[in-house]
């Protein structure tokens, strides 16, 4: 008998469709080992599309440079709705290479976590008349917008009654949607080194609150300005600065650290591959509205300060932290300082700490592993 087959596509802008997805295929491994082929793929890139592909980053890197373009293309899917037939016009070279690879792959499953990549599935089974199924999972976790609205496939995870209104307003059945937990590496929450030596090795005071600066892989936002600013301030916090692959900005804060003295505690680091058991050792996470990141948090019962977002799906994710009282929202360097000055001189942080608690929010990568498999036939 032929092994099922599980494809997953992503395109890879960000980490925040990678993500998810990784988990996932992790979880399906672990369960049936090589029973089952899957794959994860950058869906535009592995199929061929270079130009379409190179478009899709770069406008992801412009709307990170310059939000505005990306929050007006959001409006404009929006404005437009679920039917998105544009996007055989617009990723014309997409739409077919991307069907050819799906026809030579031959899936049981297509699983996407990408919105375009749910398109060309859904395009794909439609054209080749296939029997196998398409998921997909809606990486935004309180957000459910027009491209995600994709009556074609068989199934839309969400992670939330959010997420799932969203996708109702957009006309979508409702017995397509099931709600599922965010899917987080189950590596993650394996914490080998303890938070007390974490902070010991890094020079922390262990009787102040810890601040994880973080802006992804890259280093690129306005993040360390704030945590500079707090140096600059003397507050007493401590503060885990992890610029990435950002040499400019580590230099720029190591040299702060070595050349002005502050009772603020600052240790900057690189790039990382503990960030883990960074978070573990922190108090509060700091940064851009992003969902890997927000939902890794709040899994390991850290509040979030938000410094900015780029597009609407990342600002219904602020929206959730400050309607549930769990994270705050500080665009300026003033109301950042003052968030965190809250943080260090008040029981504020014990107080969203026990709001986090209460949501109960658990990852669902096993559940969407499992409910992948039954799908896939497996």
């Amino acid at each position: 008998m032929d092994r099922k087959k599980i494809l997953m596509t992503m395109i890879e802008v960000g980490f925040g469709h990678k993500a998810p997805a990784l988990a996932v295929r992790d979880a399906v491994v672990e369960r049936v080992g090589e029973a089952v082929q899957v794959d994860v793929v950058d869906f535009a890139r592995e199929c061929g599309a270079l130009k379409d592909d190179r478009a899709l980053k770069d406008s992801w890197d412009l709307g990170l440079a310059f939000p505005l373009s990306a929050r007006i293309g959001y409006l404009l899917v929006e404005l437009y709705g679920k039917g998105a037939e544009y996007i055989d016009l617009l990723f014309k070279d997409f739409v077919h290479k991307g069907i050819e690879y799906i026809d030579r792959y031959g899936p049981d499953l297509v699983f996407a976590t990408h919105p375009l990549a749910l398109y060309v599935a859904v395009k794909a089974k439609e054209t080749l008349r296939r029997p196998f199924k398409v998921v997909a999972y809606v990486v935004d976790p309180f957000d459910g917008y027009a491209w995600w609205a994709n009556e074609g496939a068989d199934a839309l995870l969400v992670a939330s009654e959010h997420s799932r209104d969203r996708l109702l307003r957009h006309g979508v059945r409702p017995e397509i949607i099931r709600q599922m937990g965010f899917p987080i590496n189950k590596r993650f929450f394996d914490i080998r080194t303890p938070p007390p030596e974490i902070q010991r090795d890094l020079d922390l005071n262990p009787e102040w609150p810890t601040l994880l600066v973080t802006a992804g892989g890259q280093g690129i936002g306005k993040v360390y300005i704030y945590a500079q600013a707090l140096y600059l301030l003397q507050v007493p916090v401590n503060i885990i600065a992890v610029a990435g692959r950002n040499r400019s900005t580590l230099k720029r804060l190591e040299a702060m650290k070595s050349k002005i003295l502050s009772r603020t505690r600052i240790a900057p680091l690189g790039y990382v591959s503990n960030m883990n058991e960074l978070m573990a050792a922190s108090d509060v996470v700091v940064g851009k509205a992003g969902a890997s990141t927000a939902m890794e948090a709040a899994f390991m019962g850290k509040p979030f300060i938000f410094t900015e977002w780029a597009t609407y799906n990342d600002r219904f994710i602020i929206n959730f932290a400050l309607n549930y009282h769990v994270g705050w929202y500080c665009p300026t360097v003033f109301a950042f300082s003052r968030v965190v000055r809250r943080i260090a001189e008040t029981e504020v942080l014990s107080e969203y700490k026990r709001n986090l608690a209460r949501l109960s929010l658990e990852p669902g990568t096993d559940e969407v592993a499992d409910y992948l498999l039954k799908e896939a036939g497996a």
